[in-house]
């Protein structure tokens, strides 16, 4: 091999190097650039809206947590509680019913509920069979509902009661918890007779504020100013 042919030689390796060098050097500067960016995507949390009922009595100073309806001796009916109607000295009993509303979201979120009331009677047959009948109810209950922000005009139309205000969670921890059935104050209640109870169960929709309402319910406007606009964020 004479002296032309081992600097050609040398001159390819050496290119070969330079090449291998600056392909490592792209390889870990997108990785880096990657990375990073895949690093900045987590640290920004993604708007959620998340909303629940908290359905319990209040029987004295105690709270009596509100059990599902029981079928039978082990299937109950998945959101559907059971209210006394019958007996003030039960923990159960109507006007110790309460309902709370708590706001997880982490963007303003507007909500609204539909009440599903059903008045039971139970009877339990010579043969020892238990017959379950509904009545038909041309009323709501009446439950005190708690008043600021609340909206209950449209219940007749679409069977919603709204929260007129948008809303979110107080903290990362800690969510935004209102009422919307309150502590009793109407006259006192006129009982039932024996074998009647209340099944009740409750469906919570919520939306984000920012286009919710118009293109997830469908309402151009607030049913509360048909004239007026949503308040945005």
């Amino acid at each position: 091999m004479n002296l032309s042919e081992n600097l050609l030689k040398k001159r390819f390796l050496i290119s070969l190097a330079m090449l291998i060098f600056s392909l490592s050097l792209f390889v870990f500067a997108s990785f880096a650039w990657f990375t990073q960016m895949y690093e900045d995507s987590l640290g920004v949390e993604v708007g959620f809206v998340d909303v629940n009922i908290d359905a319990y009595f209040i029987n004295g100073v105690d709270r009596v947590e509100a059990v599902e309806v029981l079928i039978g001796t082990s299937t109950y009916k998945p959101g559907v509680y059971s209210i006394n109607i019958i007996s003030n000295s039960s923990s159960n009993y109507f006007e110790n019913f309460r309902l709370d509303i708590e706001v997880l979201s982490n963007v303003d979120t507007y909500l609204r509920v539909k009440i599903y009331e059903q008045l039971t009677l139970t009877y339990t047959n010579f043969e020892g069979i238990v017959t379950e009948l509904s009545i038909l109810n041309e009323e709501y209950m009446p439950f005190t509902f708690a008043t600021t922000d609340w909206y209950y005009l449209n219940r007749s139309i679409d069977n919603y009661i709204y929260y007129t205000s948008p809303v979110q969670r107080t903290s990362e921890v800690v969510p935004l918890t209102f009422e919307l059935i309150s502590e009793y104050t109407g006259s006192t209640f006129s009982n039932y007779s024996p074998g009647y109870s209340l099944q009740i169960a409750f469906s919570i929709e919520a939306v984000q504020a920012l286009g919710g309402p118009e293109n997830v319910w469908g309402l151009a406007t607030p049913p509360w100013d048909t004239e007026g606009s949503w308040i945005q964020p």
